[in-house]
This record gives structure tokens, C-alpha cells and sequence, in this order.
């Protein structure tokens, strides 16, 4: 059975005090002792309308990892600071949660960076997970990028053009130490896969490294971006403008990427070779299914491939657990780089 105590403060100018407060929740809670915290988790959200959708995920990955989860909101609904406690038992042990909740639309940059620095517990990573419309043009999340190990964002979730893949590709160069993970890449598995699929046959093979084009249909550029510097790092492409790419033979692969229907999907993607073409697309009557097929002389009958979805939750769950950095991640992100010519 699980066990919950809050305290509901207006206050958030005194730091030792909201720790105290902590201390007073834990011991409500029956832990007299010092919890075994295995994160600092840092939430920060600015959008009112995705606000429940937020915490409803970050309150999820909490309650299966042991971790001090600090909420910071900025978007005008709460005010003060909410500091709670709960412990629950599972498979004979007790697992503790701390989260401590504050209301940040009023209060400067600085003020919210020295906070969380005192607020997280030494000793473990610190995971930030930024909801904000903006990267490196807020102060806030710099300064919050220097406390942290990781740092989980979502290029394609609220914008469907190129912009947050930009300020992406500048964070990499101003913090390399630092883990990024992009969940718009990460739902892009299934894709990579199916892809990879195309080329599995031996016979085939061959037809990989020969090929003349790349179309992407997507509702957001970053799917686009992402897949076709995926595909590109994978196989020794340059990157030489936003529409073309260079083998390492010197030929040129023509890339195009065309808007079409929900933002944060994937709707076709046709590679060409001299004398075929590979397609994989959305099923008409069924979003959750791509049609492959191959057409020209290295034609195969169509089939059909089921499109496991992953749900946003895991993503940022196996984000955290991954806790390092993914080579193929950034690899793929230098090769976008090249295509925004950044």
C-alpha cells in the first residue's frame, strides 16, 4: 500500500527550510532514515495546455525509479511550493519518492538554477527533462544544463519546422559532456528498422550503397531530418546542402523532404536506386501498419509490417536509463547538421 504526505508552502525563498520541510514529509511517511535516491529528476514545463500531460508522465517514471523529482512549473497555473513524500512497498522493499513541486512563472533564471542546485541530491545524476518551447534562447534551461548528466527534449513536440533541430545541433557543440537525447529520434525505431529490413536480402545488398534518391513525407521536419541523417551517417553520406547528399564515391544522392499529415509521424519514404525503388509507407485503412514493397528490376511482392508505436512514457523512461550517450544519436545529429548547413 502506498503512502503519500504533502506540505503546501507560499515561501520559496528559503532553500534549508524546504529541505526541512522534506525531512518532516519523509517522517510522515514512516522513513525516519535517508532515502536511497537514485536520481535527480528536473521537470520543467511552460505550456498550460500540456501541463496534466507532463505530469502525468513524469509522475509515471517516478514512482518506478527511487528519485528526487523537482517540478518546475512556469506556467502561471501554480504558485508557492508543494514538498511530498511517498513510499510504497514492492517485491519486499520499500521505495521512496521525494518530489518537491514549485510554481516559477514569477521568479528570474538565476533564482531557479541556484534553487534546483541546492534542491538536488549530490551524488546522483541529474536527469532534466525540458518541455519548454525554447532551448539555448532560454537562460533558464543553460543554466540548468550545467547541473545536468542528461538532458531529455522532444524536437517535434510542439513545432513542426526545423528551429529546436538548430538549437539541437548548437548544444552538442557548447555541451559534449552533456547526454542528449531527442524523443523525436528515439520514435523513430521502428522506421530504422523497417528500413533496414529493405536490405537484408544479400541480394540486395549491393542496391544500398547505389542509391540516386531519399524521399521523406512527414508531419514535422525533425522526423524527416532525422531519418535521412540516420540513413546517411549509416552508410558514409555527406551531407553537402539541405538537399543533397555525397557517397563516398562521389555520386549524388538527391534528398527530398515533403510536408504531409500529423505532426510527429512518418507518412512515406521511398529510396531509389538505378533500376529500383523502395517504399515503405502508411497503410490507408490502418495507421499502426506500413505497406514495403520494391519495384523495378529487383521487384518484390508487397508485405506488410506492423507499426509498434512507442509510447512517450517509455521513450523518456529508456532515455534515463540510458543515461550515456548514444553514439548513432549523435552521429545521425552531425549529419543533420550538415543538412541545415549549421
Amino acid at each position: 500500500m502506498a503512502e503519500n504526505m504533502t506540505i503546501h508552502v507560499e515561501s520559496i525563498s528559503d532553500v534549508a527550510g524546504i529541505l526541512e520541510r522534506l525531512c518532516h514529509v519523509r517522517a510522515g511517511a514512516g522513513e525516519m532514515t535517508a532515502s536511497a535516491v537514485t536520481m535527480n529528476f528536473v521537470v520543467f514545463i511552460d505550456d498550460p495546455q500540456r501541463r496534466e500531460w507532463v505530469l502525468e508522465r513524469a509522475a509515471r517514471i517516478a514512482e518506478k525509479h527511487p528519485s528526487r523529482t523537482i517540478v518546475l512549473d512556469s506556467t502561471g497555473v501554480a504558485s508557492g511550493l508543494d514538498v511530498s513524500c511517498n513510499k510504497r512497498e514492492s517485491g519486499g522493499a520499500t521505495i521512496l519518492n521525494e518530489r518537491i513541486d514549485v510554481g516559477v512563472a514569477t521568479l528570474g533564471h538565476a533564482t531557479i538554477v541556484g534553487m534546483v542546485r541546492q534542491l538536488t541530491v549530490a551524488g546522483c545524476p541529474t536527469i532534466l527533462w525540458w518541455s519548454g518551447a525554447r532551448l539555448l534562447e532560454s537562460r533558464t534551461f543553460s543554466g540548468l544544463v550545467e547541473l545536468a548528466d542528461a538532458v531529455v527534449v522532444d524536437s517535434s513536440g510542439r513545432a513542426r519546422d526545423e528551429a529546436t533541430l538548430r538549437e539541437l545541433v548548437e548544444f552538442q557543440r557548447r555541451y559534449p559532456h552533456v547526454a542528449l537525447h531527442d524523443l523525436a529520434f528515439m520514435r523513430l525505431a521502428p522506421w530504422r528498422e523497417m528500413i533496414a529490413q529493405f536490405f537484408d536480402d544479400p541480394a540486395l545488398r549491393d542496391d544500398l550503397f547505389s542509391l540516386t534518391a531519399l524521399e521523406i513525407e512527414s508531419g514535422s521536419e525533425a522526423e524527416a531530418l532525422y531519418l535521412g541523417g540516420w540513413l546517411g551517417s549509416r552508410i558514409s553520406w555527406e551531407a553537402t546542402d539541405p538537399r543533397t547528399f555525397r557517397t563516398s564515391r562521389g555520386e549524388t544522392v538527391l534528398f527530398t523532404r515533403t510536408p504531409r499529415g500529423e505532426g510527429r509521424r512518418v507518412v512515406r519514404v521511398v529510396l531509389t536506386s538505378g533500376d529500383s525503388r523502395y517504399l515503405a509507407q502508411l497503410a490507408e485503412d490502418d495507421e499502426n501498419v506500413v505497406c514495403l514493397s520494391v519495384e523495378g528490376k529487383r521487384a518484390k511482392a508487397g508485405w506488410l509490417v506492423p507499426l509498434h508505436a512507442v509510447d512517450n512514457t517509455s521513450l523518456i523512461e529508456r532515455a534515463i536509463l540510458a543515461g550515456a550517450r548514444d553514439p548513432i544519436f549523435e552521429t545521425t545529429l552531425e549529419t543533420v547538421r550538415g543538412l541545415l548547413g549549421a
